[in-house]
């Protein structure tokens, strides 16, 4: 069976990303952050409906690039006001 990917070009409308999966960019209230949970995370939506928790939204070093991992998975995020890229980070990359 093939491998599942996030991997890919997303639209952006408002928090809301719609590509080959649509995510919900999402906030959490500051009493509810720790060192395990950032303040934005990422959800995705299915086909039902429900919303499904992914993963936090890590900042890195360059502005509106963040890191994510899902299914054992390291993803790098770009995230602009129109768009979302999502890209597997490169094993060598120091985060």
């Amino acid at each position: 069976m093939a491998k599942k990917t996030l991997t890919g070009r997303y639209n952006r409308e408002g928090s809301r990303l719609h590509g080959s999966h649509e995510f919900i960019l999402a906030k959490r209230p500051e009493s509810e952050q720790t060192r395990a949970k950032t303040r934005e995370y990422l959800l995705k939506v299915r086909r039902d409906g429900r919303r499904v928790y992914i993963s936090s939204l890590w900042p890195t070093l360059e502005p509106d690039v963040f890191t994510i991992e899902y299914n054992r998975t390291r993803y790098r995020v770009t995230i602009t006001e129109a768009e979302a890229y999502f890209d597997e980070a490169n094993e060598s990359r120091t985060w």
